[in-house]
């Protein structure tokens, strides 16, 4: 086991990121639709590069969620960033995996 790995993920950071989308229904219906158009036009047996899912996740969070303006006043938002600290330390190719694994096992 890596020093760095927290409860089965490779950092806390990533576990805590997948935690929060996970755990709040409009962030986890959003994750899961980005990672169903991921997954549009591929067959069923065919390896999908978690990277771009994995990047459009990271701009979703970073870029769009967790911005001043956001989080200013919002203390879900704020609690969500102070709880997973840095987000340059997320393995947002692990979270994408996670959500691309989940849905092909669902369908």
């Amino acid at each position: 086991m890596n020093d760095q790995e927290y409860n089965g993920w490779s950092n806390y950071e990533t576990w805590s990121a997948n935690l929060w989308i996970t755990n709040d229904q409009g962030l986890y219906e959003i994750a899961t639709d980005y990672a169903k158009q991921e997954i549009e036009g591929h067959d069923q047996e065919e390896v999908i590069n978690p990277y771009h899912l994995g990047e459009t996740l990271r701009n979703w969070i970073e870029n769009d969620l967790l911005t001043l303006e956001n989080i200013s006043g919002n203390r879900d938002l704020f609690n969500m960033l102070t709880d997973i600290g840095s987000l340059g330390r997320v393995n947002w190719r692990e979270i994408a995996e996670n959500f691309i694994n989940e849905l092909r096992v669902d369908c």
